[in-house]
């Protein structure tokens, strides 16, 4: 059998902790002020041994419309709820938004207990089911059960036990392959123990000696002990309602509202894509700029409502939203429920899921916006996968990143990347995947970028690869691309045959430098002088004075005929090799080579013979130790 929490919901003092007392034996108004108003503040835990030693979690939530925020808190992970009613008083305004609140974060599992039986006679008793039923018929639990209590005497306990009982028995087993999170709603120290924090475990199991990130901070901690209804446990599941006892920090490093994850990759956020539906009762529609307050977990922020495709949502419709933070950030996930509430005088007004938890800034009514949202709400697995790859900041994506995304690991994940690499929407590579549609548009930036090159500078073989990752980088608008992530798009770019490499240089696949009579008179000559200088370096600027096209000639030779030992310095390619081939014989048979022996060796000048060791080690075809130079890893390479 699955563990089920259960959650309390009605208006105030309709008896839902003195229920949860003749069920349990447990009492949830702890703290003075609640003992004193008479009312629920704060979340209230409590436990119900069932039969064959199992126990069903119950948070008794608070009623006053004060305590919304709290009601909210304490509902991520229940799914059965007792919806609470005083058979004298009937439904009331904050049990209709109790219902509003439950219905719009997804619960569809309700028993409605009707309370204080004892105080009305049977007439009122039945003119109180009777007006349930007609005020309830329009909602989510217009197909409940009613079980009629009084927690005082002890009538139809019984018969409530034996309902949660069955509840119990119906309920699935929770998924277990997810990434363990806890939305803290409380957090306190016990001495000789340290800091505690409460909350009900979502997506995952964790034991004793998991590492988990505290977010938003990202600070790390350590689970000391598990307690599940005051037991020690050494592991617990999702759907438990759990106490972790953290190490390696105090209760000024974490508060309520934060998140626990065994995910090290959540990322905090000031913005998220989301669907609403608003209450038909609702006061007034969500429009653009509304200031609302966004209940998600256990936290409450600010925010403000960008409607997407429409300029606002109308009560009683749907939607979709770009919520903007203004004070703080959230940690969230996919499909994690939330109530928005207007900021003053407080009302609820709309609730939903979450699409994407780390959008970018959207225009209101761009079509593919607006197409991304639609496959995100519909669900259906490879669209949400294309969907991520497409729109995500990063160009290759791994499978952890995936596994994260969509809660999936092994054979499942596997099998959705094979279908989609072999009906060709997916490149493999060593650092990931990447989409074609991705890829084909980096491809065209890139051969956009070449062109343009070769436009401006005809004569010239092609484009640094320094340069080529600058522009790509910069083309792409992703500050933070990677080294690696430049350097395998274009190893994809040149097995693709978008682009080509021309000795050092790249250039576009189509390009060829053509030089015109008079061009290629300068090249013969310029190609003549540098190659009777044999080991001695050419500058440059000694070509200039001969044309005021020598400088472009001189460029289209760098990387072809001509190596550039530096910006002001090249030797012909020939001797350059020779000199590469002279270096290893050397090594190979004296174990080392100091710069006199290459001097030696090419007669040349010392000058000449420390532009090419010092051009050679930057090749790492040479390494230098102390005042000599050994075989690099280049060597290794063409073996």
């Amino acid at each position: 059998m699955a563990n089920i929490v259960i959650g309390t919901a009605g208006h105030v003092d309709h008896g839902k902790t003195t229920l949860i007392k003749a069920l349990t034996g447990i009492e949830t108004d702890t703290t003075k002020e609640e003992k004193k108003r008479g009312m629920s503040i704060n979340l209230g835990f409590a436990y119900l041994d069932l039969t064959h030693g199992r126990r069903v979690g119950i948070v008794d939530v608070p009623g006053h419309e004060k305590f919304i925020k709290n009601m909210v808190a304490g509902l991520p992970g229940i799914n059965l709820v007792l919806l609470v009613i005083d058979a004298g008083e009937g439904v009331m305004p904050q049990t209709r938004e109790h219902i509003d609140i439950l219905s719009l974060l997804g619960v569809k599992n309700f028993l409605i207990v009707l309370t204080k039986i004892d105080t009305v006679d049977e007439e009122l008793r039945e003119l109180a089911v009777e007006d349930i039923r007609e005020q309830l018929a329009d909602t989510a639990l217009q197909d409940a059960e009613i079980v009629e209590t009084d927690a005082i005497s002890g009538k139809g306990i019984s018969e409530l036990r034996n309902k949660i009982e069955e509840w119990a028995d119906k309920v699935p087993e929770a998924a277990e392959d997810g990434k363990a999170r806890l939305n803290v709603d409380r957090v306190f120290s016990v001495k000789g123990f340290g800091t505690v924090v409460t909350g009900t475990l979502l997506d995952g199991p964790v034991s004793v000696g998991d590492e988990l990130t505290v977010y938003p901070g990202k600070k790390k901690t350590r689970i000391r002990n598990i307690q599940v209804h005051e037991t020690d446990v050494k592991r617990v599941t999702s759907r438990h309602r759990t106490a972790l006892n953290l190490a390696n920090i105090t209760t000024d490093d974490i508060e309520r509202g934060d998140v626990l994850s065994v995910s090290d990759q959540l990322q905090p956020t000031w913005m998220l894509d989301v669907k609403i539906s608003c209450l038909k009762h609702a006061a007034a529609p969500v429009g653009l700029w509304d200031r609302v307050r966004l209940l998600i977990g256990t936290r409450e922020v600010m925010a403000r409502a960008v409607p997407i495709g429409t300029e606002r949502i109308e009560p009683g419709q749907e939607g979709f939203l770009q919520l903007r933070l203004e004070t703080e950030q959230v940690v969230v996930k996919e499909r994690d429920r939330f109530i928005l509430r207007t900021y003053s005088p407080m009302h609820t007004i709309a609730g939903g899921e979450i699409l994407d938890a780390a959008p970018k800034k959207h225009r209101r009514f761009k079509a593919d916006v607006l197409a991304s949202l639609k496959t995100k709400e519909e669900g259906n697995l490879a669209d949400i996968m294309e969907d991520f790859l497409i729109h995500k900041k990063q160009s290759f994506t791994t499978e952890k990143d995936l596994a994260e995304y969509t809660d999936m690991t092994g054979e499942e994940l596997q099998s959705e990347l094979t279908a989609l690499s072999d009906a060709g929407k997916l490149l493999h590579i060593s650092l990931g995947y990447i989409h074609t549609d991705v890829y084909k548009k980096i491809k065209g930036q890139a051969v956009q970028i070449l062109l343009s090159y070769h436009q401006k500078f005809p004569l010239r073989a092609g484009m640094s690869p320094e340069e080529f990752r600058s522009r790509l980088r910069q083309k792409s608008g992703d500050k933070t691309v990677s080294d690696k992530e430049i350097s395998a798009l274009i190893k994809l770019l040149l097995s693709d045959g978008a682009c080509k490499e021309e000795g050092s240089l790249i250039a576009a696949a189509s390009f060829t430098v053509k030089f015109n009579e008079k061009q290629t008179a300068l090249r013969k000559k310029i190609e003549e002088t540098v190659l009777k200088s044999g080991y001695t370096p050419v500058k440059k600027a000694e070509f200039y004075s001969l044309d005021q096209e020598a400088e472009g000639v001189v460029e289209a030779l760098c990387g072809s005929s001509f190596v550039q030992l530096t910006p002001e310095y090249v030797i012909s390619g020939e001797y350059f090799n020779k000199a590469v081939q002279a270096i290893h014989d050397y090594i190979r048979e004296h174990g080392r080579m100091a710069l006199g022996d290459f001097r030696d060796i090419t007669d040349s000048s010392r000058k000449s013979s420390m532009l090419i060791l010092e051009y050679a080690d930057s090749l790492d075809i040479t390494r230098r130790v102390e005042n000599y130079r050994v075989l690099g890893s280049y060597w290794n390479r063409q073996q």
